[in-house]
């Protein structure tokens, strides 16, 4: 009688729809000098290059962080295959750090994700949809094994204002393992979207946060 934790098989900010729907999605070169291993799931930003950058769950505290998307996939620079370091066969489906290559991100400013609830201080339930948050990661921003995420969603952060990274939408529409449906507590998968999209209009949530 209680949610699943599917934090390390599927976490992060997965596009509903994901992996067979159809949603937008493009790619953004990621750099060399990127110091964090990159998981499917991962929030992302965008650069003044125009290159996709790694948000830390510490920079999504700030709240107004712009978020460009989530991590779908990956692929070299010559748009022909798996990057280096991604080949082998102990290798997770994350892209290893210091990887040049291309992060095929969902960048649509309405597209909407599930992303799994934390257990930590604060209770999430109808009345808070349409209130902003931010994520957090567990002990580390990924799971190397199965290639994940492991961002959720920080209920403790929840607040009428628009002042975080992520709007809360509503439930995922999913049944647990022992049969019980998801619902609103420790491990709920959630439906958000991004609050302060990085290609959106600017202050959509919030007018007057740029």
């Amino acid at each position: 009688m209680a949610n699943d934790d599917e934090i390390s098989a599927r976490g992060g900010m997965l596009p509903v729809n994901f992996p067979y729907g159809n949603f937008r999605r493009n790619l953004y070169r990621l750099s060399t000098s990127t110091t964090a291993d990159v998981f499917i799931g991962q929030p992302m930003g965008i650069s003044a290059g125009s290159s996709a950058v790694v948000i830390p769950a510490a920079a999504s505290a700030a709240g107004t962080s712009k978020i460009l998307g989530a991590v779908v996939g990956f692929v070299d620079t010559n748009k022909a295959g798996l990057p280096s370091g991604m080949t082998d066969l102990d290798q997770g489906s994350y892209l290893p750090r210091n990887t040049d290559a291309f992060c095929i991100i969902s960048d649509d400013p309405e597209q909407l994700y599930m992303m799994q609830e934390d257990t930590g201080g604060g209770v999430l339930y109808e009345g808070v949809i349409g209130q902003t948050g931010v994520f957090v990661t567990r002990t580390s921003s990924g799971n190397t094994l199965t290639g994940y995420s492991t961002a959720e969603f920080d209920r403790s952060t929840i607040v009428a204002t628009g002042s975080g990274s992520l709007q809360l939408v509503g439930l995922v529409d999913k049944m647990n393992s022992d049969g019980t449906a998801n619902t609103f507590g420790n491990y709920g998968k959630l439906l958000v979207r991004i609050a302060h999209p990085a290609l959106g209009v600017l202050g959509d949530i919030n007018p007057g946060i740029p």
